[in-house]
């Protein structure tokens, strides 16, 4: 199924979006007292204008919660001036971070404004608020529904190459298997008085086409569904760089250590081409 903007909410919230939300609630009411204690002097017109910040904050963070890149960039430019105040205070003051941690609640509050800056601008944070598909969407996208054309061993013995058609190909540089049934039908790195049968693979893919392409959110790890129920497992064994390859006319993604890595080798426009796509 092709990737469209409103599947992004499809993807499970990331875990840290609802921590830092239940936090960033708990610390609003410390403000709401603190604002309205700032307008005593005018009565009630004190607890209205605290009422209305409190109200404004918890609808950010009810934004922020559900995904919206707004909220997330007001997060981000609230981080940004709370770690500015602190760090300004205590040059002011001539203090340190020590001093600081006698303060629970601006700790808590820099400590926050900290993590956030940093685990807000990584890739997966910006993909989900951003609506945008993640690498393993790209994948999935491109890989769905592709007839596999060739298996093959590369002249290093520890690399397969699975072909498929409109020229896409799959480079598996880690251990994988094939799964029929609950059953191994093949292993590229079997038991060492085992050999692999080569001809295997080739007996059980070709011809087949993929029904769905799942990537493990963390270890990159690649699991095809092709026709006839079969399944490829990959897992990574912490010995190649690059522990697989996808790559097509218009997309390559790399899985490595470090996670995926896509790499768009030719305009968004150029997808529509018939040469090129199912």
């Amino acid at each position: 199924m092709p990737f469209t903007p409103e599947a992004q909410f499809d993807e499970p919230r990331p875990k840290g979006v609802s921590v830092t939300a239940l936090i960033m609630i708990a610390l609003c009411f410390p403000g709401f007292r603190m604002i309205s204690s700032q307008f005593s002097s005018a009565g009630m017109m004190g607890y209205y204008a605290g009422g209305l910040v409190l109200a404004f904050e918890l609808y950010s963070i009810w934004c922020y919660w559900n995904g919206h890149n707004w909220a997330r960039v007001l997060v981000l430019a609230v981080s940004l001036l709370n770690v500015a105040g602190v760090l300004s205070s205590i040059l002011d003051r001539n203090s340190s971070l020590l001093d600081l941690m006698g303060h629970p609640l601006r700790f808590v509050q820099l400590a926050l404004a900290c993590f956030l800056l940093y685990w807000l601008n990584t890739r997966p944070l910006r993909a989900w608020y951003s609506n945008s598909p993640t690498a393993a969407d790209l994948v999935s996208e491109r890989l769905e529904g592709k007839l596999c054309t060739a298996v093959e061993k590369s002249g290093d013995d520890s690399v397969w190459i699975l072909s498929f058609e409109h020229n896409s190909e799959l480079m598996l540089a880690c251990p994988w298997r094939l799964v029929l049934e609950d059953n191994l039908a093949f292993a590229s790195n079997p038991a060492p008085d085992i050999s692999a049968n080569e001809e295997e693979p080739r007996r059980l893919l070709q011809n087949l086409r993929v029904k769905a392409v799942r990537v493990a959110p963390r270890t990159s790890d690649l699991f095809l569904t092709f026709e006839m129920g079969i399944e490829l497992q990959t897992w990574r064994d912490g010995l190649p760089a690059e522990e697989w390859r996808y790559s097509d006319p218009i997309l390559t993604v790399t899985a490595d250590a470090s996670g995926l890595t896509p790499l768009t080798v030719a305009s968004p426009e150029s997808a529509d081409d018939p040469a090129v796509n199912n």
